[in-house]
């Protein structure tokens, strides 16, 4: 008897990580809901502003006049391309650059409970993820202390090295789980010295069948070899700008305890360990004690800033390359609960406990702080010369968005061009965009600079150490560059939030009820039926959801039409002018996007069997200015389209859009007719072939471009479906369908333009049996 079945998948989200997965130079979101896996992709559209009073001309760049009624921003929405259960509970997922991925993009490291490791790459020819190596050491804690935690009540993370030279897994009580991957010889090329030779590649015998693998072998080691001290480690992660693998871990040989604070305040170390992978060694590079008992991750930090951010319950520490440090204080228990040496910022009143730190602006390393009531903070660094000298954090108010999140965030991914992604578990998840407002500095006068070039006084060492700099230190002009930006850039009217899209989540279920919600119930509506009513959600995020076992549709307006067996919609807009540039990036222009007969289907394609068997298509045009049926006449939402070109005699198959909805075709038994939309949206002038087509099946499309070739590339698919053309339909694009008969198995039809005659090409060369 089965006890236990899932009604409903995991919606909350555990885990992110933003990476190019699909394609090289794809924007991959892969999101990790306990035991679902999920990938998107990100689409950008384009949408109105509305303006808003606390958005003023200056910070807008908007100008007066007739050019400020509409302003369009991109607004990015993630499309979900495939989601796979995975056997387990999922802790971690990280990146990595393999080699000989069958995408060519990167690789997916993907870790869960019981020490277990899987690497996943995109298959692009089944279009779904594939597993290419699962590793396993929950029998490395064989050896652990008889009275111990169990390996699932430990807590295990998953860190991979910046330049993908290996992976570490922290699981158990103190284990750490090592997995090289192989470099491709360009990359070892730099590393070598450049008199000597390349080595000769020795011939691949059978027992050299691990070197096609992207990866060594892997070892594990206790920390406890790598220092005695290792007894307690808290967290570790792998930093940036190292020429080995290099990664810093907090720790400590006692465990902090919040009831023994007055002997135990102090204890936490950091260390900082590179990795020998072909001996198996590690080397201590540098270590900090004293560091106050409740920091409990490290935050890697890239240039501009480097080294790693120390993230505690009251406190943020900056760790530099050196081992220099910097704090603050962001509430009134950072003094009393640690004699380290910090800036005090307590009036913030923060509390850091499960915040979540993401890197923010690259450009002068800010970050953002989500905290465990959904509040953003910004967390800027102060840099002199070639070190960080000061930190400080900074509140996002309401007017910058600073309120959008419900609830705490549980991870963050970064996807560029402004945009992160916000994981929750506790609420709906969200992609959230930011923007920087520039500061309008004023042009400096000819004298002004004069006069600043008078006060640099340059002598010989200053020069030489100029020389040297330039020599040896390739990130000093980086340095340099930040250095001389100022502090009130990354203040809290800097940046602006808001919100793109969001994860809808049931999680977590706190309680449930059967029944069945009460509406008023027209004659034409269907009685719903029994509801699962559940609360969801926690503080802020709360809310109430009703579960259904399957969708209850309510009519909102009912048309007869006496005799339909099937019905289409389509959307007819007219062509691009000519001389307009097409888009690069594959989206529509603005003017495009904004038209009104864009935003709706306005046809509505009926097919018709009347008693006698006579078969029949009508055009309908929809009117979208009908809100409230109730009110109106439903007569008039629907109204037949007569006098056009349309062919209604005989059956139709199927209508398809083509070339970004500016072209609608009709598929029927023996023909393929294309039609354009008019200046008139109730004329539809025909084109129509001189070949018949017998015995159509619906098919797929194609757009080639006249400077492209026009050769048809060969297909591996077996089965034939139907795909929408997504590009402008311009003079120099020539649209090709392809067809399956069953008189001629493929031929190709070509639906030219508006300014061009239709031409139908019967390929019998690509005809085969």
């Amino acid at each position: 008897m089965q006890c236990y079945t899932e009604l409903v998948a995991p919606t909350a989200v555990s885990n992110a990580v933003a990476l190019p997965f699909v394609a090289p130079g794809a924007t991959n979101l892969v999101v990790a809901k306990t035991s679902l896996l999920q990938v998107f992709t990100l689409k950008t559209i384009a949408t109105d502003v509305k303006p808003s009073p606390s958005n003023s001309n200056a910070e807008t760049g908007a100008i007066e006049g007739p050019e400020s009624i509409h302003r369009v921003e991109n607004t990015a929405k993630l499309v979900l391309l495939g989601e796979y259960p995975v056997s387990g509970t999922i802790t971690s997922l990280q990146r990595v650059k393999a080699l000989n991925t069958k995408a060519g993009a990167e690789a997916l490291l993907v870790s869960t409970q019981d020490a277990k490791i899987s690497l996943i790459e995109w298959d692009p020819l089944n279009h779904r993820i594939s597993t290419v190596s699962i590793h396993y050491y929950e029998r490395e804690t064989t050896n652990t202390l008889p009275f111990g935690p169990s390996l699932a009540d430990t807590p295990s993370y998953l860190s991979v090295d910046p330049s993908s030279r290996c992976a570490a897994l922290k699981f158990g009580t103190k284990h750490l789980a090592i997995i090289p991957f192989r470099q491709s010889a360009d990359d070892l090329a730099g590393e070598d010295d450049l008199d000597t030779p390349p080595p000769t590649k020795a011939p691949v015998t059978g027992n050299d069948v691990q070197s096609d693998t992207p990866y060594s072998a892997s070892f594990v080691l206790p920390l406890t070899a790598l220092d005695p001290a290792l007894t307690h480690p808290v967290h570790l992660a792998f930093l940036h700008e190292y020429r080995e693998p290099t990664f810093g871990i907090v720790s400590s040989n006692k465990a902090p305890s919040h009831g023994l604070l007055d002997e135990r305040k102090d204890i936490l170390n950091y260390t900082v360990f590179t990795l020998d992978l072909d001996q198996r060694a590690s080397t201590t590079l540098l270590s900090v004690t004293g560091l106050p008992f409740d920091i409990f991750r490290v935050v890697p930090l890239p240039l501009p800033v480097g080294g790693a951010l120390l993230v505690g319950a009251n406190e943020l520490v900056h760790v530099d390359q050196a081992g220099k440090t910097n704090a603050v204080a962001v509430n009134e228990f950072a003094k009393l609960s640690s004699n380290f040496a910090m800036a005090d910022q307590s009036d913030l009143d923060l509390r850091l406990e499960d915040c979540v730190v993401e890197a923010l602006d690259h450009t002068n390393g800010n970050m953002l702080i989500v905290l465990n009531t959904g509040r953003l903070a910004v967390l800027s660094f102060r840099i002199d010369g070639r070190s960080v000298s000061g930190l400080s954090v900074h509140l996002v108010d309401s007017a910058h968005g600073g309120h959008h999140l419900k609830t705490a965030a549980n991870c963050a991914a970064s996807l560029g061009r402004g945009r992160l992604f916000l994981g929750s578990e506790d609420g709906d998840s969200t992609l959230i965009g930011w923007s920087k407002k520039t500061s309008q500095t004023r042009k400096r006068s000819h004298a002004q600079m004069i006069a600043e070039d008078a006060e640099l006084s340059l002598d010989e060492e200053d020069l030489d150490d100029d020389a040297d700099d330039d020599l040896y230190a390739d990130e000093a002009p980086v340095v340099k560059q930040m250095a001389s930006q100022t502090a009130d850039s990354s203040g809290p009217d800097s940046y602006s939030f808001r919100v793109h899209d969001n994860l809808f989540s049931l999680g977590p279920i706190k309680n449930v009820c059967l029944g069945k919600y009460a509406t008023d119930l027209s004659e034409n509506d269907i009685e719903p039926q029994l509801s699962l009513l559940a609360s969801v959600g926690r503080e802020r995020a709360s809310k109430l959801a009703f579960i259904n076992r399957e969708l209850t549709p309510s009519p909102l307006r009912t048309v007869e039409i006496p005799h339909a067996q099937a019905v289409w919609t389509a959307c007819a807009k007219q062509a691009a002018p000519r001389g307009l540039p097409k888009p690069t990036d594959g989206t529509q222009n603005p003017e495009a996007q904004l038209a009104s007969d864009m935003q709706f289907d306005q046809y509505l394609i009926t097919c018709h069997a009347d008693e006698d068997g006579t078969e029949s298509s009508k055009v309908y045009k929809i009117d979208n200015e009908v809100t409230d049926i109730k009110q109106g006449d439903e007569s008039m939402s629907y109204t037949e389209v007569t006098g056009t070109e349309f062919e209604g005699e005989g059956e139709t198959l199927d209508i398809g859009i083509l070339a970004s909805g500016t072209r609608i075709v009709q598929v029927r038994k023996h023909e393929v007719r294309s039609y354009d939309a008019g200046k008139s949206r109730e004329n539809l002038p025909a084109r129509k072939s001189p070949y018949p087509c017998p015995n159509i099946i619906p098919i797929f499309s194609i757009l080639n471009t006249a400077s492209e070739s026009s050769d048809l590339k060969e297909t591996t698919s077996k089965s034939i479906s139907d795909a929408q053309l997504s590009a402008g339909a311009n003079t120099e694009d020539v649209v090709y369908v392809i067809m399956c008969t069953i008189a001629f198995p493929i031929q190709i039809c070509h639906l030219p333009n508006a300014c061009h005659l239709p031409l139908y090409l019967p390929v019998p060369e690509l005809c085969t049996n």
